[in-house]
């Protein structure tokens, strides 16, 4: 996972492999967003011009990248395009243009170990969406790549967001929040791209209770007979065709005061042949994916734990494996 930090050393200083800018689409060119002075200053006033004779424009998610020149600490200066220039008086471009922004400057600089993200951040709202969208594009798949490993570059190791003031305490609660919702939100992909022959309701229940771990959460496993005995007879009824047996998954947080609670029910189908009632080639193709929905609920509940808000949060994974055979629902 990349590890995120804060920072307001001046960026032409920042030691990392690649600093990231932001630059729009003008009239005559690519026209530098708020935060790149500094740099321009010291590749002599010339980084827009620079970026212009490479071909860049400013379009949206364009990266062009270009040698720091010895001039910065940094290796590499990549602009990231945001679209049109804003014109209108006071207008700034919008925290979610900047958020994918920022990921389609991770997802180009694949292979840099240290990224430093210039771009405006003139509020703790922008500064928590760069560092969420520059986590977010960091992501890599790679557990089942061998052969192939070596061709496929690793995801950014380190991301610094430049910002005003690194201590304020709003800047820092937003780059907290950040870090916990791209690690939810990767956790989450990784159990979605685990293939269906890993994860089957008893390895995707050990995989909740091991996110699970450490974070305060109350955690609890039924299994085929405690399921049984519970009268959750839906569960084992779509389960009951599968050599994997279905397990049930309750996450607990509470706060001492909170006054209301909520639950999160996510769907755990690991994977969906439609049993007996077997689905065409054409609806199967992504049915590895039905259990999308309490992969999502057990990454909440993760980053829940982990910016514990004043509220009791509850939630439910319910596993099966929907497969044909002799002993399927029928």
């Amino acid at each position: 996972m990349t590890t995120l930090s804060l920072t307001d050393t001046s960026p032409a200083k920042l030691k990392v492999d690649a600093l990231v800018v932001a630059v729009a689409k003008g009239d005559k060119g690519p026209v530098l967003l708020p935060g790149a002075d500094d740099i321009d200053k010291a590749l002599g006033g010339n980084l827009a011009a620079t970026l212009a004779a490479l071909g860049a424009t400013g379009g949206v998610d364009e990266v062009t990248k270009m040698p720091g020149g010895g001039k910065l600490a940094a290796s590499v200066v990549a602009a990231v395009g945001v679209g049109k220039q804003r014109t209108d008086k006071g207008a700034a471009h919008d925290a979610e243009t900047l958020r994918r922004a920022a990921g389609a400057a991770t997802r180009a600089l694949a292979g840099c170990r240290k990224v430093a993200l210039v771009l405006p951040t003139p509020d703790a709202q922008t500064v928590g969406a760069v560092a969420e969208g520059g986590l977010l594009g960091a992501y890599t798949f790679h557990r089942y790549r061998h052969a192939s490993r070596e061709d496929h570059k690793p995801g950014v190791e380190e991301l610094q967001v430049a910002v005003a003031n690194a201590g304020d305490k709003a800047v820092k609660a937003a780059g907290t929040r950040a870090e916990a919702v791209a690690a939810a939100v990767a956790l989450t992909r990784d159990l979605v791209n685990t293939p269906p022959g890993d994860l089957h309701p008893p390895t995707f229940a050990d995989a909740a209770l091991e996110a699970a771990k450490g974070l305060g959460l109350k955690t609890e496993v039924l299994d085929e007979k405690a399921l049984l005995k519970g009268g959750y007879g839906g569960i084992l009824g779509v389960g009951q065709g599968s050599i994997h047996p279905p397990r049930l998954v309750r996450l607990t947080y509470r706060h001492p005061r909170a006054k209301r609670s909520v639950a999160l029910v996510g769907k755990g189908i690991t994977f969906d042949s439609g049993g007996l009632s077997l689905k065409p080639a054409a609806a199967m193709e992504w049915m590895k994916a039905d259990m999308g929905g309490a992969a999502a609920v057990i990454a909440a509940m993760t980053a829940i734990a982990r910016l514990k808000p004043t509220v009791n949060v509850v939630g439910w994974a319910p596993m099966a494996e929907n497969m044909p055979s002799g002993t399927a629902q029928r």
